[in-house]
């Protein structure tokens, strides 16, 4: 499609919408078209109104008496309605005008039946205008601090982390940069708050807080709040005005809690909390798995490899350039921590491996991963969850990066192997460093990634019994003859 027939598309599509909506009553006024809309119980006027993205993007709904209709999580701070989820964007339905306006009348009557069965989304930061302040404010747990003050303290790139407990000294040096604020619990609320005086009645201490604020000395306010059975937190600036009224806007926060990281974790991360994984072969493929079972959620690991980091090795491992030089388990734990916390549980071994190593390496574990590319570890390995009757995964690149193969070993179910997927035959880019008949690999990152990421999918299904095959998988990375991916 060239760029005119794409406006000429958009152009039709919004015409199209509005002689539909004009076929329902509507007319064009004050910039939106507005009509009436019957529900259970009654009618409303509401405009709607072509955002000049659409049809990317839904109309939008306003009552035209806002107090119409009552105040609830399903309404945006302008008052518009809520009407279209973030998951609900799959064919840009809201063009046709019929269906639109069924749309619309759903929401009504759901508020007209008090929004029963809602699902509770803690999207309290909406209904307050960003404050000025363009720091990120960072807090941990809050549960111990509720009814205290606390203090903020800066961090790196823009940062305000909380400190712990803190109160506001009684005469401010103009030097410093902490911020004093109070930790309040609003409980459970069934409508968002807009403003100081919707909070008040939520506050077991609204008095003094609102004196403090008055007086100077309280500007952030940290609010805990429930909705249904989740646990939600704002930070607010709350600023006294010259009216003797208290001016609320919300501050950019976030949780960094184990909690806020698991939630976008996957849902079998708590279980992998548990889980303790050995990886053997801290390379391009052992990097990456470490690293993303960490991110599934795994918090115990054992990293077995007795090289070095080089130069040569950055283009395809986990870690940068400061880690050339120090071996590769002291650099990937580094890492580890350095981006997913110091409670991490890595046991780094700078060992080479051996029948008696890897028996035990398979008996102390839940999960051995063979990432060497090596075949005597493999064939070790391979024996020793055989003779332990325990499984591991063994996993691999093939054909200059065309090809990534896992083994379940042995094969679940006495399943057969996988059959033979290396090609074999010289690379057209043969480039040797060193060794007995052994070049470098033009394996590219990419494939790297990607047999990372299919290890650790079958790592997760071991670890929590829903094993993905029984005997493992050959992915081909690149088109077969037929011009398909397998």
């Amino acid at each position: 499609m060239s760029l005119a027939a794409l406006a000429e598309d958009v152009a039709y599509t919004r015409l199209h919408f509005q002689e539909g909506i004009i076929r329902f009553g509507f007319v064009e006024r004050h910039g939106g078209w507005h009509g009436l809309l019957a529900h259970p119980s009654g009618s409303t006027e509401i405009r709607v109104e072509l955002p000049p993205s659409f049809p990317f993007k839904p109309p939008t709904v306003t009552p035209v008496e806002s107090d119409a209709v009552p105040w609830s999580w399903h309404r945006d701070l302008n008052g518009s309605l809520c009407l279209v989820a973030e998951d609900d964007h799959q064919d840009l339905w809201w063009v046709e005008a019929e269906m639109f306006l069924a749309h619309v009348t759903a929401w009504f009557e759901s508020s007209d039946a008090g929004w029963r069965d809602d699902r509770p989304d803690l999207d309290l930061d909406r209904y307050f205008q960003p404050d000025n302040d363009e720091r990120l404010y960072l807090y941990g747990e809050l549960d111990g601090l509720v009814d205290k003050w606390v203090r903020f303290r800066p961090g790196p790139n823009n940062t305000m982390r909380l400190a712990g407990i803190g109160t506001p000294p009684k005469k401010r040096t103009k030097h410093s940069n902490n911020v004093f604020g109070y930790v309040a619990r609003l409980g459970h609320i069934d409508a968002p708050p807009r403003g100081w005086d919707d909070l008040v009645p939520g506050l077991d201490e609204a008095t003094i807080l609102q004196r403090r604020i008055q007086e100077g000395k309280l500007g952030v306010l940290v609010v805990q709040y429930h909705r249904g059975q989740h646990l939600g937190a704002i930070l607010l600036h709350v600023t006294p005005t010259s009216s003797d009224e208290i001016a609320v806007n919300r501050l950019s926060s976030a949780a960094d809690t184990l909690a806020a990281r698991a939630a976008r974790a996957g849902p079998k991360s708590q279980e992998l909390r548990g889980r303790t994984v050995a990886v053997l072969g801290l390379g391009a493929v052992g990097s990456f798995t470490a690293d993303m079972l960490v991110r599934a959620g795994v918090t115990r690991l054992t990293l077995v490899d007795h090289d070095v980091v080089k130069p040569g090795n950055l283009v395809r491992h986990l870690v940068g350039p400061s880690s050339i030089g120090m071996p590769k388990v002291d650099a990937v734990r580094t890492h580890l921590r350095q981006h997913h916390g110091t409670d991490l549980q890595i046991d780094p071994r700078e060992e080479s491996l051996n029948p008696d190593s890897v028996v035990v390496l398979v008996r102390e574990h839940d999960l051995v991963i063979n990432a060497t590319a090596d075949f005597s570890v493999t064939a070790m390995v391979h024996a020793a969850a055989a003779a332990t009757n325990r499984h591991a995964l063994s996993a691999a690149i093939q054909n200059d990066g065309d090809t990534f193969r896992i083994d379940v070993l042995p094969p679940l179910d006495g399943a057969a192997p996988l059959p033979n997927s290396a090609l074999g035959g010289p690379s057209s880019q043969d480039y040797f460093e060193a060794g007995c008949g052994s070049p470098i690999s033009p394996t590219p990152p990419h494939a790297v990634i990607e047999a990372a990421s299919a290890t650790v999918r079958h790592a997760v299904g071991l670890l929590t019994g829903t094993p993905i095959t029984r005997s493992g998988e050959v992915g081909q990375l690149v088109p077969t003859e037929g011009g398909a991916l397998e």
